[in-house]
């Protein structure tokens, strides 16, 4: 057999009969990526579910233009909704030696973004600038581990927490608000040794 000495990619386009479920258990070789497309959904919602053990690569790109639009590393057991466009497919990378496993639903296949006419919310990015992973905390929203050097969008309410552990504790990293502009890029590994600083950990 063939060693895998470089990142394969495998496109799966997923197609479902209506009154069929919609839901798919879906195997990601070692050290590969695998692309998963709807395009007869607008708008669609997705539950993921890792029952790989080890972290896998969760990013959102524009089919078009090749672009980031939107990810982050999904823990090992995690589980996490994540919403795309239908001008976008979703890509998950196995970066690991082992057999990928990976649990995907369509919670909603006519999904609509939450309006924001009563709940104000702003888009950045946290960036990952150092070697070694993030875990994050958001309640309520996913629980995103940085990849070193990597970006990872998001899209949250003002007066949002974002989380940080340390041994058994959770710490607040930040609190979205309003000082936060749009599109900014917040460097979560330089944040991080300043909060730990600030807290005495």
């Amino acid at each position: 057999m063939r060693k895998t000495t470089a990142v394969q990619i495998a496109t799966f386009l997923l197609t479902f009969m209506v009154g069929c479920a919609q839901k798919s258990n879906l195997e990601i070789p070692p050290n590969s990526s695998l692309e998963v497309d709807y395009p007869n959904y607008e708008l669609y919602e997705l539950q993921l579910k890792n029952n790989t053990g080890r972290q896998l690569d969760v990013q959102v790109i524009n089919k078009a233009t090749g672009d980031f639009v939107r990810g982050f590393g999904l823990g090992p057991l995690g589980k996490v909704e994540v919403m795309v466009e239908q001008d976008s497919k979703i890509v998950f990378t196995n970066n690991s030696g082992k057999m990928g496993k990976l649990a995907v639903a369509i919670l909603d296949k006519n999904a609509k973004w939450p309006s924001k006419s009563n709940i104000k919310t702003v888009s950045f990015t946290l960036v990952n600038s150092g070697d070694k992973a993030i875990p994050l905390l958001i309640p309520n929203v996913m629980n995103p581990n940085l990849s070193p050097f990597s970006n990872s969008g998001v899209d949250l309410k003002i007066g949002q927490e974002i989380l940080f552990r340390k041994g058994l504790k959770k710490y607040v990293l930040l609190t979205v608000d309003e000082s936060i502009e749009e599109g900014e890029k917040i460097d979560v590994n330089t944040l991080l040794k300043a909060r730990k600083k600030e807290l005495g950990l």
